[in-house]
């Protein structure tokens, strides 16, 4: 946490992972369109992230079937 001067919270300085964290909190529990556009984005961002990471782990159908 960053303070001014006067002691006032200013800014906080998050990890990547907790921003994530912090995002699929948001995603979960807050009303889509009341959020913020720019808080949107980074759902939306974090989201095509997460479906890229599992498109590289996926494995035929057929593939997974054959190993039985």
């Amino acid at each position: 946490m960053v303070y001014d001067e006067t002691g006032t919270l200013v800014e906080v300085i998050l990890s990547a992972e907790d921003f994530r964290t912090y995002l699929r909190a948001l995603l979960a529990e807050a009303d889509w369109e009341a959020l913020p556009s720019h808080l949107q984005d980074a759902v939306d961002l974090l989201l095509v992230d997460e479906v890229r990471h599992e498109k590289e782990a996926a494995r035929e159908f057929d593939e997974i079937l054959a190993e039985e």
